[in-house]
């Protein structure tokens, strides 16, 4: 059975085999540059949403690839070799490419979890902001390719290079709202004002 998190990720991987990013893949495909953006993988109401039929026989029109190899793609993409590693303290928003990879220098490198998908990356925390759930010393695994649902613990760095933790509550493509470590309603944050949203996978303490 084909999962929401093997087709999304098999998009990806095909953009990055051409050297695209999922949005110069849709406009190479004809399709509108935001119909692989990570704010269309997911409803208004935080679930899943799925890539058209018409969409994914596009990308293969334009990039050359058969439905057989796609569905290799799909079913046995290797996980990554190494996780990009940084300090959050010394994050900042141009740390991410527009689809939430990490790019740039300062990143390091560490062995990945085993079984992990998709592209992820890993910070250690320098400071107890986060405590008592997360604490210094702690190192949070996240991916913004994950399928988030409300509840989940997420990772936000907006803009202005500012970092938060919080659970998921609305998504929708105009804002996201989080509620705090300890439950409560913070600010909504515009679409536009934020660089990453990341589903937290895993937790070192």
């Amino acid at each position: 059975m084909l999962t929401h998190s093997q087709i999304w990720t098999a998009i990806d991987t095909l953009a990055q085999r051409h050297g695209l990013t999922p949005s110069a893949l849709a406009k190479r495909a004809g399709l509108d540059a935001t119909t692989f953006n990570r704010s269309k993988r997911q409803g208004a109401d935080g679930h899943p949403r799925w890539p058209s039929t018409e969409s994914i026989a596009k990308i293969l029109a334009a990039t050359g690839v058969g439905v057989d190899e796609f569905l290799a793609i799909i079913t046995s993409e290797p996980g990554p070799s190494h996780l990009p590693f940084q300090f959050a303290d010394h994050l900042t928003a141009d740390a991410f490419d527009d689809e939430g990879r990490p790019q740039g220098a300062g990143w390091d490198r560490i062995e990945p979890l085993q079984g992990l998908r998709g592209y992820s990356f890993a910070i250690g925390l320098a400071c107890d902001r986060f405590a008592p759930a997360y604490k210094q010393g702690d190192m949070i695994i996240a991916s913004p390719s994950a399928p988030r649902r409300r509840g989940d613990r997420v990772l936000l760095l907006a803009t202005d290079g500012s970092l938060m933790i919080g659970e998921l509550g609305l998504e929708t493509a105009m804002q996201v709202r989080l509620r705090g470590l300890s439950g409560e309603e913070l600010p909504a944050h515009k679409t536009k004002d934020i660089r990453l949203l990341a589903r937290i996978l895993w937790l070192s303490q």
